[in-house]
Order: C-alpha cells, then sequence, then structure tokens
C-alpha cells in the first residue's frame, strides 16, 4: 500500500500539485514570462524618468508613478531567485506574478489618466501568458481579479477626481475583452496540451513497434523477402 498522503490545498491551483512534477518546459515558460516583466518595468521606469510631467500634471502622481514602476521592476528581479529556486510551487508563483502586475498596472493607470492612459492595456500580455503557462482555469480567475481592479480603479475616480460615469462602458469592455484573451489562452492551451499526449503516446507507439520488429527478426531463423502478387521483390 502507498504511504503517500494527497496534498491539501487551494482548488484553483490544483493542476500541478507540487513543483516536482511540473514539465521543465513550464518553468522555462515563466522565466520568460519573468524577462518580459523586467523588460516592462525598466521600460515603465523609464519612462516615469525621463517623461514624468507627461504622464500627469500632478506631481504627486509623478512620484507614485517612479515608485511603483521601481517596485515592480525590483519584485521581478526578486522572482527571478525564486523562480530558480522552484519555491513556492509553481501555481503560486505565477499567482504571485501576475497578481502583482494587475496591482501595479491598476495603480500605474490611475495615476497616468484612468481610461484614458490605456495603461490597463498592460495586462492583455500578462493574462494570454498566464493562460499559456498555467494550462487551466485558474486564467479566467486572474481575468476577474484584473475586471475587478478596473472596476474599483474607475468607480474611485469617479467618487474623488470627478471623472466620467459615461466611461463605465468602456470600462465594462476592457474588462470584458479580459476575459475574452483568458479564455482563448485557456482554449489554446488545452489544445497544446492534448498535442503533447498525442505526440508522446505515439512516440511510445512507435518504440514499441520498432522493439517488436526487433525481436521477430532476432528470433528468425531465416530471412523476410517483401514480394508483390507477381513475385517480384
Amino acid at each position: 500500500m502507498s504511504n503517500s498522503v494527497p496534498q491539501a490545498g487551494w482548488n484553483l491551483l490544483e493542476h500541478q500539485p507540487h513543483w516536482t512534477s511540473v514539465p521543465q518546459a513550464l518553468w522555462r515558460s515563466i522565466f520568460l514570462f519573468n524577462v518580459y516583466r523586467l523588460i516592462l518595468g525598466g521600460l515603465l521606469v523609464a519612462l516615469a524618468g525621463y517623461f514624468s510631467s507627461a504622464l500627469s500634471e500632478i506631481p504627486r502622481h509623478q512620484t507614485v508613478f517612479l515608485y511603483t514602476s521601481l517596485i515592480y521592476l525590483v519584485l521581478a528581479l526578486v522572482a527571478f531567485a525564486t523562480i530558480k529556486l522552484r519555491f513556492p510551487r509553481f501555481n503560486w508563483q505565477l499567482s504571485i506574478l501576475v497578481g502583482t502586475d494587475i496591482v501595479c498596472v491598476t495603480i500605474l493607470s490611475h495615476v497616468s489618466g484612468g481610461m484614458q492612459g490605456s495603461m490597463g492595456l498592460l495586462l492583455f500580455v500578462s493574462l494570454a501568458a498566464a493562460g499559456m503557462v498555467s494550462r487551466g482555469k485558474i486564467t479566467l480567475f486572474f481575468a476577474a481579479l484584473a475586471s475587478i481592479a478596473t472596476l474599483l480603479q474607475h468607480t474611485y475616480e469617479i467618487l474623488t477626481q470627478d471623472a466620467a460615469a459615461t466611461q463605465y462602458l468602456q470600462t465594462g469592455m476592457l474588462s470584458a475583452t479580459y476575459f475574452v484573451i483568458a479564455w482563448l489562452a485557456h482554449v489554446l492551451s488545452k489544445y497544446a496540451v492534448a498535442s503533447e499526449k498525442l505526440a508522446a503516446r505515439r512516440g511510445v507507439d512507435l518504440a514499441n513497434m520498432a522493439e517488436a520488429n526487433r525481436l521477430v527478426i532476432q528470433d528468425m531463423p531465416d530471412g523476410v523477402l517483401v514480394v508483390d502478387e507477381l513475385g517480384i521483390i
């Protein structure tokens, strides 16, 4: 009888119960995703440093933009260490990365003009990458978090900055797009997993067939000659 004990955990993160069961290709994918995050963080810091006046006319917002970009860049650097150590577990790491993107992008969007700044479009890449890497419905959970953050941000702007309530339509469309991208990424990841499993099964079948042929030929006292109905080789 096996003495292994099932690991209890958050049901949204159950697709890879332990980091040792995660293929190397997925760790490489999350590494490349973090490379993108590092490049994005560097660009945001450069943008805050050289074009701060164009981001917002309010000095306090310029400072928040710079500090948020710096924090995002530092967290992306720290993530390389955790990915290398493979701790915490794979899906927890992915959740932390995407959650950081949602929080930081929401703050940057708020201090750079809200919906007019179009900063929320940066989450498209994060959600698409998360869907391809996670290969699970957790991507829809990320899309829900991004949508809630966007709606709360616009509501706060209406209450504190007299933003136009009519922009709720634009906010809703952006939130719906989050779900569309997350769902498409989830569907594509399912096809990728199915293709990988099919290729693995065919590889095993070919290996078994080759081994069977080798054993048959090895045990035959005579050779094998293939001819057609006319006796032609």
